[in-house]
């Protein structure tokens, strides 16, 4: 059975699409949307650190919601516009997993859907 989660203490999403997905069975997994650095009201967290902080603070939102935490994260993708930012990407990563080793993809685009995010990052979880 999957589970839609769009917890009601962030951003809603901005098209056809959830926030989080559980899908139960032999094990529960949730595949997490990219989220961007938006704040619940809609603005923008500031710069790119803000934004790439504010990501991972969404991403543990929306697993809580389901039950799960920051040790069921299983895969990360990361899309960031800059490639000199790779540094502060890791480091923010690293500092929010606080030592939680996943796999990981990092990605260099020239743009995301709104030319104001630098950074969008997506999440698997299994528990």
């Amino acid at each position: 059975m999957n589970t839609i989660h769009t917890p009601t203490n962030i951003a809603p999403p901005s098209s056809d699409y959830a926030h989080g997905i559980k899908s139960e069975g032999a094990n529960t997994w949730m595949h997490v949307s990219g989220q961007v650095g938006t704040l619940p009201d809609g603005s923008l967290a500031g710069d790119t650190q803000a934004q790439m902080e504010t990501c991972w603070d969404k991403i543990f939102a929306i697993l809580a919601d389901g039950g799960m935490d920051k040790r069921d994260i299983v895969k990360v993708v990361a899309y960031i516009t800059k490639a000199d930012e790779v540094g502060l990407y890791r480091g923010v990563r690293d500092e929010k997993l606080e030592g939680h080793i996943a796999a990981s993809t990092l990605l260099v685009v020239a743009g995301l859907a709104d030319p104001s995010w630098t950074v969008e990052i997506e999440a698997i979880a299994a528990k």
